[in-house]
């Protein structure tokens, strides 16, 4: 037995999706096709027009620069085909695993220069994979009018991670009110490319969800829909065309997905402890296992693992409970469709996330696993932006959860390990 999570994704395997999660250990090579953007995932038609005589063979370099994990992608802007992927740990780790530890560490100039350097860097090795790929497709376009030539880079990122990516000032983003240098869309070179930073909301809420309330055409619907975006922090967005509202909530270590944590896998073995009697609804495991843990499925779950996952879930469910509340939707019978997205929303189990409290059981079977939309999000803004549309973010609210009167008396409320109502 181990101590702890095992992975079954073996070396060559190949997901449809690019979530940025890490597990295939470095292979480029991901399955990623616009029609898992398609109808029968979003709900409406988000397929590409083959516009070729527009932009021919250019090719444009998308990445999610997130707190964990930084994913990257080659893309033909023509009919959006993924040509190369490419992930990576962020070198950032080693300065804390949280937003908040980084930007202390950034208190001190060397260590945010060394920041920002190492996460360049990152993305540089991304850029130079891709113009190894293109230096392969222009052998094989050798005869052909038209050869693939990467045009601009756009990235989305949580505003933390724009902000030390270009080098800003972040010490505003670690005490209240809670200040970023800017919000605004940022246009720069890099590595010799036009390179775009999508737009954030608040210190909270970056280019990264806004890329994904873009690439689910939030801002369009008429149905209300709630965006969950699970990692280090918990990203919220929910509404329709007539309004968005937004929250982020600590999460903690137990939606990362990887390292010492469990992610997607270790919310199934929980529903699976509670359904055979061996965890009760207060997170405290069944003698004998109470001191030492259970082995289960291959990993040794202790009472700490659970208690994380307790923290990040009641956080979560939180935060939904009040959104909806704001929203004026106290049932949350009127969400039509519940998009989880990122790493940890790719693989999560909506059964299992509704056994153990995250949201109700009515929305399990309206939940959606939609990968990583913060990259096919910046896709789309740096297609309209080629394209010569200036995407504009769109308006959304933010709120801070940890100020509402009865975020507290709900939180200790969210850590049982319950059904919700």
């Amino acid at each position: 037995m181990t101590n702890g999570p095992t992975n079954s994704f073996k070396r060559g395997n190949r997901c449809r999706i690019c979530t940025g999660c890490g597990r295939c250990f470095g292979n480029r090579k991901a399955d990623v096709v616009s029609s898992f953007l398609g109808q029968d995932i979003y709900g409406n038609d988000l397929f590409l027009s083959k516009d070729s005589e527009t932009f021919g063979a250019e090719c444009i370099a998308v990445a999610d620069i997130g707190t964990t994990t930084v994913a990257m992608q080659l893309r033909r802007i023509a009919d959006g085909e993924i040509l190369d992927t490419y992930t990576c740990f962020n070198p950032q780790r080693e300065y804390g695993v949280d937003v908040l530890s980084r930007i202390e560490a950034a208190e001190k100039p060397e260590a945010a220069k060394a920041m920002q350097e190492a996460i360049q860097k990152a993305l540089g090795d991304g850029i130079a994979g891709f113009y190894r790929k293109l230096s392969l497709l222009q052998l094989k376009a050798a005869e052909q009018a038209k050869k693939p030539v990467l045009k601009r880079l756009v990235i989305a990122a949580n505003t933390t991670m724009a902000h030390l990516f270009m080098g800003y000032d972040v010490s505003g983003l670690g005490k209240y009110p809670f200040t970023p240098h800017t919000l605004s869309a940022v246009r720069t070179r890099f590595l010799e490319l036009d390179t775009l930073l999508l737009p954030g909301v608040s210190a909270f809420i970056g280019g990264d969800i806004v890329a994904g309330i873009h690439a689910l055409h939030m801002q369009e619907r008429k149905e209300i829909t709630l965006l969950l975006d699970l990692g280090t922090n918990g990203e919220m967005v929910l509404g329709n065309r007539d309004r968005l509202i937004a929250a982020s909530a600590a999460a903690g270590p137990a939606f990362e997905g990887n390292g010492e944590t469990f992610g997607t896998d270790f919310m199934a073995l929980t529903a699976r402890l509670l359904e055979e009697g061996l965890l009760d609804s207060s997170g405290l495991l069944a003698d004998p296992y109470f001191e030492n843990g259970v082995d289960i499925g291959g990993v040794r779950i202790t009472g700490g693992y659970i208690r994380n996952l307790q923290m990040a879930k009641a956080a979560i469910a939180t935060g939904i409970a009040i959104l909806c509340r704001r929203y004026g939707i106290g049932d949350m019978d009127s969400i039509e469709r519940v998009w989880l997205a990122g790493g940890m929303g790719y693989y999560l189990d909506p059964k299992a996330a509704a056994a153990v409290g995250l949201f109700p059981e009515k929305l399990a079977d309206r939940t959606r696993a939609v990968g990583n939309t913060a990259l096919e999000g910046a896709f789309l803004y740096g297609r309209e932006a080629a394209a010569g549309k200036e995407p504009a973010a769109p308006a959304v609210e933010v709120f801070n959860l940890a100020q509402e009167p009865d975020f507290q008396e709900r939180y200790i409320a969210g850590m049982e390990l319950c059904p919700c109502k």
